[in-house]
């Protein structure tokens, strides 16, 4: 399963009533080790909602008070938005996600409430679209999609790898934009449709950027960054 095959999918109660989509995934480090980031991030929750402007900017955490006007602006637009443990996910379906609880039994914590033990991330603020940096300082991608693996049992799924590159992309995009995009990606990487994979276990920290313990020409973005620089920058004059 993809983070994008979560974001944007249709929440179901218990009653079959449709309570609106999913616009962020809370996470949280509390998972079995992978690689020196210790341990692996797994899903705690699904926020009801547009992940809008005061969502990217941060206002949905408590410690962001400023500036003050803003703040209370842009904190009455996310107080509303409900929060989903996955505990309480019956079902995942294409496109749905059916609940065990009726819509009023539903909470609205922030993500400073949801569990009290390991970091806890915003997938949409924290990790999406953030650049994938080497031990050099290069630039290896972007963080497009994630991994995630789903457990027997009803256990939270745990985040496996980086999806990066425009194969990733394309999910998240959609409708026949984020097909054409998705065809072009497998027609230059030899007609593979899996997009370029890197292994949380390669992640050494989360801040402004996600930074790596390998050289970028070690992962799997690097390849279509050579396409790129071999068959089109190459090619403009000048270049």
């Amino acid at each position: 399963m993809r983070l994008a095959d979560l974001i944007d999918s249709r929440i179901v109660d218990a009653d079959g009533r449709d309570i609106g989509r999913v616009g962020d995934v809370w996470l949280i480090q509390d998972g079995p080790p992978i690689g020196v980031f210790g341990a692996a991030l797994t899903v705690d929750a699904l926020v009801i909602g547009r992940f809008g402007l005061a969502s990217r900017a941060g206002y949905e955490r408590e410690g962001v008070r400023g500036p003050a006007p803003i703040a209370w602006y842009l904190r009455r637009r996310t107080a509303h938005r409900q929060v989903v443990r996955w505990s309480d996910v019956l079902a995942i379906e294409e496109g749905r996600i059916r609940l065990r609880l009726r819509e009023g039994d539903l909470g609205r914590p922030s993500i400073e409430d949801v569990r009290t033990t390991g970091r806890r991330v915003s997938a949409g603020l924290e990790l999406l679209d953030r650049q994938l940096v080497d031990p050099d300082g290069m630039m290896a991608g972007k963080v497009d999609d994630l991994a995630i693996e789903l457990k027997d049992g009803g256990a939270p799924p745990v985040v496996t790898e980086i999806l990066a590159g425009p194969g990733a992309l394309a999910r998240r995009i959609g409708g026949t934009p984020g097909a054409w995009l998705a065809s072009v990606d497998a027609r230059l990487r030899g007609g593979s449709r899996d997009p370029a994979a890197i292994s949380f276990g390669v992640v050494a920290r989360i801040d402004d950027h996600v930074t790596l313990t390998v050289s970028r020409e070690e992962v799997a973005t690097f390849g279509f960054e050579e396409w790129v620089r071999d068959h089109v920058i190459e090619k403009i004059p000048g270049s």
